[in-house]
C-alpha cells in the first residue's frame, strides 16, 4: 500500500505536472492554430515561457518543503479527544 508520504512527494507532482502540461498545450496549440496573424502567435509564446517559468519556481519551492515537519505540526495542531 502506498504511505501518504510517497504519495505527497512523488504521485501528486507527476499528476500535477502532467495536467499543467496538457493545459499550457491546449493554450498554446488553439492560439496558434486559430489566431490570424502573428499577434495570437506571440500572445502564446509568451503565455507558455511565463508559465513554465512560475511552474519551475514552483517546483523548486515544493522541493524545499520539509514534508516530516509539516505533517508534525498537523498532527499536533488537530485536537485530541
Amino acid at each position: 500500500m502506498l504511505s501518504l508520504d510517497y504519495l505527497i512527494q512523488y504521485i501528486l507532482p507527476t499528476v500535477l505536472f502532467i495536467a499543467f502540461l496538457w493545459y499550457a498545450f491546449v493554450i498554446v496549440y488553439h492560439f496558434i492554430r486559430f489566431g490570424i496573424g502573428i499577434p495570437p502567435k506571440v500572445f502564446a509564446l509568451v503565455f507558455f515561457i511565463g508559465a513554465f517559468t512560475l511552474f519551475s519556481y514552483a517546483t523548486s519551492a515544493y522541493g524545499k518543503i520539509d514534508w516530516q515537519a509539516m505533517f508534525d505540526f498537523i498532527r499536533n495542531s488537530l485536537p485530541t479527544g
